[in-house]
């Protein structure tokens, strides 16, 4: 993950990565050709470019779209569940491609993990040999930050963007990413503070999320019967993601991640 700004240039997308190195930049590129090359509904990249010590240029295809929730913010359910629909298919799709030659998205995970300065010693290393039992070898095409705000559209076309978190791996690893965000959205949307919505989590733990997570459960539910995935399989990837996303900016969201990690911790210890 890496700091970015992002312009339109006639046809094509330009994205200044500001603090991350040319092979960074590079290893983005090959990525998003690789995926592109397999067919999957993404910008075509055209080439990078080094602007200074500090900037690395990214050029791709301009497509003219609107991120996926303004298809269905303040649009009824309907269209919530049209959108989820669209978005699974599409996930799908990606994760039936062999991304052998890619990254491991548990190396990413791991790094993200290891890195993060807002976990004791004691959690990383436990988050990090609970991830290795998780870890079954699995090759398919992961984007690494799914969720609905990476899949634009135009009225009649959707695709995928930001693939410089993308690797080879397990998909309900993936489809986890995209829960766990919901989580945390539900809190806001609910209008309740990430205390108040802990608290209740702990105390009630998975029926609270189905009744309180409702775009998530709807994720879900359609993730687990479009890709047959167990919805027990998605979920235990929870305190990885949690550990993966701790490093978010918002210090409240980092307080909810950082709190829901010591309430596994303190149950899986036992």
């Amino acid at each position: 993950m890496s700091d970015s700004r992002v312009y339109r240039d006639g046809d094509k997308m330009v994205k200044v990565y500001q603090s991350a190195t040319y092979e960074y930049v590079k290893q983005a590129y090959l990525r998003q050709k690789f995926i592109y090359d397999a067919g999957l509904p993404i910008p075509a990249v055209f080439g990078i470019t080094k602007i200074n010590e500090t900037e690395t240029a990214l050029e791709m295809e301009y497509l003219e779209g609107e991120p996926l929730p303004q298809m269905y913010e303040g649009k009824g359910e309907e269209m919530l569940n049209k959108a989820m629909q669209i978005m699974v298919k599409l996930q799908c799709q990606m994760n039936a491609i062999d991304a052998s030659g890619l990254p491991d998205l548990t190396d990413m995970y791991a790094n993200e993990i290891t890195t993060t300065p807002y976990l004791t010693a004691q959690l990383k290393e436990t988050l990090l040999n609970y991830m290795k039992r998780l870890d079954k070898g699995k090759t398919n095409l992961c984007h690494g930050d799914i969720h609905p705000y990476n899949i634009m559209y135009n009225g009649d076309k959707y695709w995928i963007i930001d693939w410089e978190d993308a690797g080879k791996g397990d998909p309900a690893a993936d489809a986890c990413m995209q829960y766990f965000y919901s989580m945390r959205w539900g809190a806001k949307s609910n209008n309740r503070s990430y205390e108040q919505y802990l608290q209740l989590f702990c105390q009630n733990g998975e029926d609270y999320m189905q009744r309180f997570c409702q775009s998530g459960e709807g994720y879900l539910r359609l993730f687990c019967e479009e890709s047959g995935i167990p919805r027990e399989d998605v979920l235990v990837w929870l305190p990885v993601i949690a550990g993966v996303q701790v490093n978010i900016d918002d210090e409240g969201d980092r307080v909810f991640i950082s709190r829901f990690i010591d309430e596994w911790y303190k149950s899986y210890a036992e």
